[in-house]
């Protein structure tokens, strides 16, 4: 597996980050502190301070650059106000729709971005497109190779997301490039001053970066692979790219991009974001493991396991055979991944779930070490 680490800020999501913090008012230097509180035993008291440091950065440079923008203008309100979702941190938004939803890790410039994720939408559309979820970014879309599905109003509306999200959701992506062209006019001014400002942020970037080139450097396969969350037999002839993020701060990404000689899998990191809490099946605290058991009280998660673990099979798919709506299927895999249950790996533009069993018995096994610990205790 070749790893390849990029350097240069990709602008046009760097922005969108940016103005969807300020609009949103969440605040870089609460979410440091949230991180600190959580996994600062992983920490040292260097790092922690580099943690705060970083944040207030980063925190200053957005309110100086986003300082005049109108929160009350409708074309901001449209574009920027996130979607009620009930989930406060999803934070998802009609321009993460239009951006996020095709991220690649390619072009750095910000026009080069716009065009570039203007093409991908078209290729998917011309391809046949099937909508498989919502998330925090944006949508996530597979190819459909040729099997008939209902159109994409259609496809959405089944979703279970606010049907105001959904209307403009549709209402962008089916006259997409003029949307893009409007979001990026938008963008354009808070771009530019973010090129200009960059050098007061290169060095909290570099650090970001030389860490973890440091840290990929020392990492065995098996530890990426965990990092990341992939099926292995999915990366054996893959190339991987990874970026940094500044203003997705505290986000780790993974995408899979299906390409026409070499499957290109891509990662980035927040600025926020150290490898030691980022690495899957450390230690488990009493909290997350019952969160975990949760799954094991559910008929219809055991249900699921049960069946990917014979066979491995897509959202829309499972959701048929099991006859449930394909937006709560959504949810219980997504549940059951992030709960270490799942493997995912993308084929022919789907992605494909499975069960890890081996995480499974890790987290029994998890269990066990925690009581015994306690005891002793």
């Amino acid at each position: 597996m070749l790893l390849k680490l990029l350097r240069e800020p990709f602008l046009l999501y760097e922005t969108l980050g940016m103005v969807c913090m300020y609009y949103t008012k969440r605040s870089f230097i609460k979410i440091a502190e949230n991180l600190i509180g959580k996994f600062g035993e992983l920490l040292s008291l260097e790092q922690i301070e580099e943690l705060r440091t970083n944040a207030m950065l980063i925190e200053q440079f957005t309110y100086d650059v986003c300082s005049d923008m109108d929160l009350d203008a409708p074309d901001i309100k449209f574009f920027l106000k996130p979607f009620d979702t009930g989930k406060p941190d999803e934070a998802n938004c009609v321009a993460k729709i239009c951006v996020l939803s095709f991220r690649k890790l390619s072009d750095t410039g910000f026009f080069e971005q716009v065009e570039g994720t203007k093409e991908r939408w078209r290729k998917l559309r011309e391809e046949g497109v099937e909508v498989v979820d919502f998330s925090g970014a944006g949508i996530s879309f597979a190819c459909t190779n040729g099997k008939p599905v209902p159109n994409l109003f259609e496809q959405l509306y089944s979703m279970q997301y606010p049907h105001d999200a959904k209307m403009d959701a549709f209402r962008v992506l089916d006259n997409f490039d003029y949307y893009m062209d409007k979001l990026a006019n938008i963008l354009l001014p808070y771009a530019n001053r973010l090129r200009e400002g960059m050098p007061r942020l290169m060095p909290i970037y570099k650090s970001t970066a030389d860490m973890w080139e440091q840290s990929f450097a020392k990492m065995s396969g098996n530890q990426l692979l965990e990092l990341i969350r992939v099926d292995p037999a999915n990366m054996i002839t893959s190339e991987t790219v990874a970026g940094i993020s500044l203003f997705f701060f505290n986000e780790i990404g993974y995408g899979y991009e299906p390409g026409t000689n070499d499957n290109i899998s891509t990662m980035y990191f927040g600025a926020g974001v150290y490898p030691e809490f980022t690495m899957r099946h450390t230690e488990k605290r009493a909290d997350k493991l019952a969160e975990v058991m949760k799954s094991f009280t559910d008929p219809i998660k055991i249900d699921i396991l049960s069946r990917l673990f014979h066979e491995p099979d897509y959202c829309l798919n499972i959701a048929q055979k099991m006859e449930l709506n394909a937006g709560n299927m959504s949810r219980h895999l997504t549940a059951l991944y992030e709960n270490g249950m799942l493997l995912k790996e993308r084929r022919n533009l789907r992605t494909y779930y499975s069960t890890d069993l081996q995480s499974i018995l890790r987290t029994f096994s998890d269990i066990q070490k925690y009581i015994k610990v306690n005891q002793q205790q």
